[in-house]
């Protein structure tokens, strides 16, 4: 069977932005992406500058912190999954999102609101809500309705983690 690969990681490869993203949201990953089979080979999706990219497959290898979820996945969810891919590649980077959710988890909703009105792009996605737009498209119940937009990294492994539970998946 197929799955489904949440990847949560941090490369040192941007230490401020990472300390950033890791002091904002109370965690030791910065960056989320998603692995996957398609054409009968692994590939990896990662939201980045410029834009939404597929990335080589070892491009975690060696990282100080890397926590991949494996999810299940059939024959159906798994083409679901290379279509919403192949529909995300190309699409804009916004760093902005990522910070918009900091700002969240640190002030509240008022601050990233503020923040949101400054900062949005509005047409792009950072890489927690690259992953969980990927993630919904096998498992429409993903991160429940929210705006992943919103998600952090490390909400969104959170809810990977709940998800994994509930499928039965041992982490």
């Amino acid at each position: 069977m197929s799955t489904l690969d949440l990847i949560y990681v941090t490369t040192g490869r941007h230490p401020e932005l990472e300390a950033l993203i890791c002091k904002t949201s109370n965690s030791q990953f910065s960056h989320a992406a998603v692995g996957f089979e398609m054409d009968g080979r692994q590939v990896v999706v990662e939201a980045v500058r410029p834009a939404i990219r597929f990335a080589p497959v070892g491009e975690f290898d060696g990282v100080p912190a890397l926590q991949v979820i494996s999810l299940p996945i059939t024959e159906d969810q798994r083409q679901a999954v290379v279509s919403k891919a192949l529909e995300l590649v190309g699409k804009v980077y916004g760093v902005d999102d990522c910070i918009i959710g900091g700002v969240h988890d640190l002030l509240g909703d008022a601050a990233a609101g503020i923040a949101d009105r400054l900062l949005d792009n509005s047409n792009t996605l950072d890489c927690s809500a690259t992953q969980v737009e990927i993630a919904r498209a096998a498992f429409p119940d993903f991160a429940e309705g929210a705006d992943a937009s919103t998600i952090t990294p490390e909400q969104a492994r959170q809810i990977a983690l709940a998800y994994a539970e509930r499928l039965g998946v041992a982490v």
